[in-house]
């Protein structure tokens, strides 16, 4: 964490054990969202933001293609179970795969070039 000097406007005026100021202590009272005036956080929200309105394109795009080819409401329920079955499927077994490993080992390896 960075090192600030003392300032009036902190919700808690004594320093952490770490000799700095916790995040919650350097808010300033009535600031809305204050994760958004850190840049990197900005930066990281509107990537995942854009990321996540491509995928509902392509999801939606998929769902459009199947119907207009097949005219089945089925193979539209079955391209959204296909959508969605290993979303479910790895999202199990990496929760068991995250608790019985380190974490830190656990992200320089999936993060690895």
């Amino acid at each position: 964490m960075r090192q600030l000097p003392p300032q009036k406007n902190l919700l808690l005026s004594q320093w952490s054990l770490s000799g700095s100021f916790t995040y919650m202590q350097t808010m300033k009272q009535g600031q809305r969202f204050p994760a958004l005036y850190e840049r990197d956080y900005r930066l990281f929200f509107v990537g995942q933001t854009i990321s996540l309105i491509g995928t509902w394109m392509q999801q939606t795009a998929l769902g459009w293609l199947v119907y207009s080819i097949t005219k089945s409401s089925f193979y539209l329920g079955v391209l959204g179970m296909a959508l969605s079955l290993p979303v479910l499927f790895f999202s199990l077994f990496g929760g068991v795969f995250a608790d019985r490993f380190n974490k830190r080992n656990i992200l320089i390896t999936t993060q690895a070039p």
